[in-house]
């Protein structure tokens, strides 16, 4: 398990000059990387609570989105930025760059903020036409 996260972290940060653009946007882009990397290692770091390794192992795709914002008085609202990557032939694709937004209505109040960490078991449930399927 311990290879697979490291093999997924090494893939993640090596790509970040791939996808880094000049001036604010590649600041970003590094920020945001650096932050889903954060939030996998304290997620596999805390004992009990980490991701199982056979749960890990089969998925497809990962996405991570540190601080989402989630919030409401009667109309809700959440937002965040994270980033993805799924298995290839050759091991983890490039990162790439996803917003994960919604809205909701009924009885609410509140303020929250979640790092959010999706697994993709079925490759159909993360669409990216660039990645080769295996």
């Amino acid at each position: 398990m311990k290879k697979t996260v490291s093999m997924l972290l090494t893939s993640v940060v090596a790509m970040v000059g791939t996808y880094a653009w000049a001036g604010s946007a590649r600041q970003d882009s590094v920020a945001r990387l650096d932050s889903a990397v954060d939030v996998l290692h304290a997620i596999m770091a805390t004992p009990d609570k980490g991701i199982p390794e056979e749960v890990l192992s089969n998925a497809k795709c990962i996405l991570v989105v540190p601080n989402m914002i989630k919030g409401g008085f009667i109309l809700g609202g959440k937002h965040g930025r994270g980033v993805a990557t799924c298995r290839t032939a050759e091991g983890w694709s490039a990162p790439a760059f996803v917003s994960v937004g919604g809205g909701s209505a009924g009885l609410q109040i509140g303020l929250e903020g979640v790092d959010l960490v999706m697994l993709v078991i079925e490759r159909s449930g993360f669409p990216a036409p660039a990645v080769q399927q295996i």
